[in-house]
């Protein structure tokens, strides 16, 4: 219980903080906004970089780790993707909006402050981390994305796929994603020169990285106090969907899928756990807003499975954090 209380009671204390502030109007969703910047173009950035360039290139069971969640995300956006055209006859655009909410989590906002703080999770984590920023944020951008004009829909399907290769090309220029593949381009030059960083960098990135996790954590509780939220009624049964994939069904496909696998080290299993169980991200909310498409929804899922992410995030660090 002691990693409950040093580590998820202080980070859960400083998004209540910035909730309150945003209640309170001491804070508006402006200022959210420029403290999201600022954590995703500059903080988290270095962070990362800092963290990636000192660490081990990732191989062996990170690598079947990363595998395992990839597949588990795939095969939940394509179920979620299902279920709301199906089911609740989702436009294309809706679909996929749905679908990237149920499985893009809040890897950066309050995932990453959380492993900051915990030795040997990080390394595992960023691997992860890259799956989501590579593929997931990829592929949920072609769906979510328009379609061309004309275009029926029984043909989604090959828009999508036409269009699959630029929003591929777009997320290596994510500047989380740029600045772990430049981390872990410094760490194996590093491996194979024995070159390093010089001193006076190395500490630049790594005193702006330290900013990034309390930043952002603030800014997550400003963008949800700073906003008014849909009354629930009419798509409670779309949230709940949503919940059910990200909270459960993502969870459990990848940790299955690791242990069918033989990836049984606790120090995987629990950034791993902690990657699958954080809530929906921001980053849902902000694709979905760009194009005008399922944003009550989102908004919605991503507030109650915050919620949610208090219980789920504590019993990760309850079971797994020593």
């Amino acid at each position: 219980m002691s990693a409950v209380l040093t580590i998820a009671f202080p980070v859960f204390a400083i998004i209540l903080a910035g909730l309150f502030a945003g209640r309170a109007k001491i804070a508006e969703a402006a200022d959210a906004q420029a403290l999201n910047r600022f954590v995703f173009f500059f903080a988290m950035p270095a962070a990362l970089f800092s963290l990636t360039s000192r660490a081990d290139p990732p191989a062996g069971d990170d690598i079947k780790m990363a595998l395992c969640y990839l597949t588990a995300a795939l095969a939940v956006m394509a179920a979620a993707y299902a279920l709301g055209r199906r089911f609740f006859a989702l436009s294309e655009q809706e679909a996929g909006a749905q679908a990237l909410t149920s499985v893009l989590g809040n890897a950066v906002f309050l995932g990453l402050p959380i492993v900051l703080s915990l030795d040997g999770w990080i390394e595992h984590y960023v691997v992860l981390m890259l799956m989501e920023g590579v593929f997931v944020i990829a592929i949920g951008a072609a769906l979510i994305g328009p379609r061309e004009a004309g275009m029926q829909d029984g043909a989604g399907r090959t828009s999508i796929l036409q269009k699959l290769g630029a929003p591929l090309a777009r997320s290596l220029k994510n500047p989380l994603v740029a600045a772990m593949l430049a981390g872990i381009g410094v760490a194996l030059l590093r491996e194979a020169t024995g070159l390093a960083l010089p001193v006076p960098i190395a500490a630049f990135f790594e005193l702006l990285g330290r900013a990034g996790g309390p930043a952002a954590l603030f800014s997550m509780g400003l963008f949800l106090g700073a906003r008014k939220f849909p009354a629930m009624g009419e798509i409670a049964g779309k949230v709940g969907v949503i919940v059910l994939f990200k909270m459960v069904a993502l969870p459990v496909l990848t940790l299955t899928g690791m242990a069918l696998v033989g990836v049984s080290d606790p120090a995987l299993i629990g950034p791993a756990a902690l990657f699958v169980l954080v809530p929906s991200g921001i980053g849902c909310y902000v694709m979905a807003s760009q194009h005008h498409v399922y944003v009550a929804e989102t908004v919605s899922a991503i507030a109650v499975t915050t919620l949610i992410s208090i219980l789920t995030v504590s019993a990760v660090l309850a079971i797994f954090a020593r």
